[in-house]
């Protein structure tokens, strides 16, 4: 599993990347990034998914189930992956 440690690393490789050999050029760096940001955000945000997953088996039929169940897994999503984004 990717750490946001190594996720982080591998943005600051992509950015320097980026800007050496142009966006054509830095197709790994970039899969490399895309592939830590996913495995990272899925592992923080894993309850929120677990929760929407839930709800959606059924049907979003149980009391529990409610736009905030939606919001919280999107919400952190959101934030989790910014936070990692934008920190450099």
């Amino acid at each position: 599993m990717t750490s946001v440690v190594e996720t982080k690393v591998a943005i600051r490789t992509y950015k320097a990347a980026l800007k050496e050999k142009g966006a054509e050029a830095s197709a790994a760096e970039r899969k490399a990034v895309v592939n830590g940001v996913s495995k990272a955000v899925k592992s923080e945000c894993a309850p929120y998914v677990e929760d929407f997953f839930g709800c959606f088996q059924h049907r979003f039929a149980l009391n529990s189930c409610t736009d905030a169940t939606v919001g919280k897994m999107l919400k952190c999503q959101e934030q989790f992956s910014a936070q990692l984004l934008g920190s450099h």
